[in-house]
């Protein structure tokens, strides 16, 4: 008598694997946006503290914030960033969203202003929450002018 396991038993199991992949998947999908969203939050932060540390080393601003901060030049290199010289800032794509959040140094006669400005249009998940993990009420950030005391 040869031993197998029944048509019944098969299917059995192929419903337990069907559940358990259902439950596992959104779960998986959910740990990806979340990598995202900490990666881009970081990418965002360290854009701010970089440009942050160049103008007070340098007692100026960029037109090109790309020249002030590294890792605006490796969103740059990806393709995730539009520069916008004549404005001093850079909107960068995170997510689906082509216009995220812009980086703006707004210069008047004698003093700079680093700001956020944040789309409020964006549908997309990971934009969203990249925004809520930036800290607003931290920007305009003073830069340089009479402001800042040496």
């Amino acid at each position: 008598m040869k031993k197998a396991f029944t048509m019944v038993e098969l299917i059995f199991v192929i419903v337990i694997i069907g559940i358990l992949i259902a439950i596992a998947l959104p779960r998986l999908s959910a740990t990806r946006d979340d990598a995202l969203i900490a990666k881009n939050s970081e990418y965002i932060t360290g854009i701010m503290t970089e440009i942050s540390t160049y103008t007070t080393a340098n007692g100026e601003s960029k037109d090109d914030l790309s020249e002030m901060s590294s890792l605006l030049q490796n969103l740059k290199s990806q393709n995730r960033v539009t520069l916008d010289t004549s404005n001093k800032s850079a909107t960068v794509k995170i997510g689906e969203d082509v216009a995220c959040i812009t980086i703006d140094i707004d210069s008047t006669s004698t003093t700079d202003f680093l700001k956020t400005i944040f789309s409020s249009t964006t549908t997309d998940r990971v934009c969203n929450q990249v925004q809520k993990f930036i800290k607003e009420k931290d920007y305009p950030l003073v830069l340089r002018g009479k402001l800042i005391k040496y």
